[in-house]
């Protein structure tokens, strides 16, 4: 083996390692049967610049992709949202919640106020009620009876108001160009080998 080959093959599985490490690698959780259910939505009551609410985003964000078939994040920021506080106001008292504070995480007719790093027991909390035939929206209900407005982010939107991603960013895109500068690398001392 030549030595421009070893250094071929070199690039070449350390590009395979990289696009492998780019993406999120996967939780180990079990995960029931897609059905017909309706998705369940996580509520995250959340406030700008909470540490706490920025490590569930920053977890979700890695990870609500595997489960996308069984729930969705909804959020409302309430530190600077008169609308959506008074919501969180309602949802809690309607729970019967105790604790202030944020974030505040309501799933179904369950919540949890405070957040680790780490969500996995929620996601197997969310999982078990997606298999519920009497799976009940309590964030849904209080907007609904209270015809009150207010106004949902998405997990995307959260996140990039939060800057844990950027709009901008394309991880696959960035390893696909240094790669390709790589090989054009690689052909330019072929070429010059052979003329020596």
């Amino acid at each position: 083996m030549t030595k421009l080959t070893k250094i071929f093959l070199t690039i070449t599985s350390l590009f395979f390692i990289t696009m492998a490490s780019v993406k999120a690698a996967k939780l180990n959780i079990d995960v029931p049967e897609v059905t017909d259910h309706e998705k369940v939505t996580i509520y995250l009551f959340r406030g700008d610049g909470c540490p706490h609410c920025n490590d569930f985003l920053t977890f979700f964000n890695a990870h609500a992709d595997q489960f996308k078939d069984y729930f969705e994040i909804v959020a409302y920021e309430t530190y600077n949202d008169a609308d959506n506080l008074g919501l969180k106001t309602l949802v809690s008292d309607k729970l019967e919640n105790t604790e202030s504070g944020v974030p505040f995480i309501v799933y179904g007719n369950q919540y949890k106020v405070g957040f680790g790093s780490d969500g996995t027991d929620l996601i197997e909390k969310v999982l078990a009620m997606y298999q519920d035939d009497e799976y009940e929206d309590v964030v849904q209900e209080v907007i609904e009876e209270n015809n009150i407005e207010v106004h949902p982010e998405t997990l995307k939107e959260a996140c990039l108001k939060e800057d844990i991603i950027k709009e901008t960013r394309n991880d696959g895109l960035v390893v696909a160009v240094i790669f390709l500068v790589l090989i054009g690398g690689f052909a330019a001392l072929v070429l010059v080998s052979k003329k020596k």
